[in-house]
């Protein structure tokens, strides 16, 4: 009942209530997983809601800048709870002409309490751009994240762009996003596609492994 609290204080915008339950939470035992898992699903349905005009784009993004504020508290202790850090460098960001950023700063929180060195360059991010620092920063993995249907030609775009570069297998791909699908990925040539942040770091763990084989 109190991450559902949460959830509701989350919608409402009241971000210093709503990080100070979490802390209380926190220091009640709560896992902190769980209150993550739970503002996730919520500000899935807001998304839901907001494509069926039920609310409006104010109050999408009243939710998302209090998402982002209690996902600094729960940053902390995720990474100070992890184990078995994986010594790998990740590029994310959302593609070209497109500027959701949620689902995108979920993955860098949850790859971060996993041990991955994050890159992440934000959001309407070009495909040059994501070579570009895959490169300087000798990158293992590069996450692009497509939140409309319109925009996902530039994660095939991106794929493209490594193969005329000769850097096709140089980086493990990883695709991701409410349109996206397996069957996407496997047209495109993505190396992974993924439903959520925590399934995406457990099927890209398991890419990196069988890499190093």
């Amino acid at each position: 009942m109190s991450i559902e609290k949460v959830r509701q204080l989350m919608i409402d915008g009241d971000g210093d209530a709503a990080v100070s339950l979490v802390q209380e939470l926190i220091a009640k035992g709560t896992n902190p997983h769980d209150i993550m898992a739970g503002l996730t699903d919520e500000m899935e349905i807001l998304g839901q809601k907001f494509e069926s005009f039920e609310v409006f784009l104010p109050d999408l993004m009243v939710a998302g800048d209090t998402f982002m504020q209690i996902m600094g508290v729960l940053k902390e202790h995720l990474v100070a709870g992890a184990e078995g850090k994986v010594p790998a460098t990740v590029i994310i960001g959302t593609v070209k002409g497109d500027y959701h950023e949620i689902g995108k700063n979920i993955v860098g929180i949850v790859l971060q309490a996993n041990g991955f060195h994050v890159v992440d360059l934000g959001a309407d991010v070009d495909p040059i751009a994501y070579m570009e620092e895959a490169y300087r920063s000798k990158a293992d993995a590069v996450g692009l994240s497509a939140l409309m249907t319109t925009t996902m030609p530039k994660q095939e775009e991106f794929i493209k762009l490594t193969e005329e570069a000769g850097k096709k297998g140089q980086y493990i791909v990883c695709i991701g996003g409410a349109p996206t699908s397996p069957e996407w990925a496997k047209r495109i040539g993505a190396d992974v596609w993924s439903f959520d942040a925590f399934e995406f770091v457990s099927k890209l763990k398991e890419a990196l492994k069988n890499r190093k084989k």
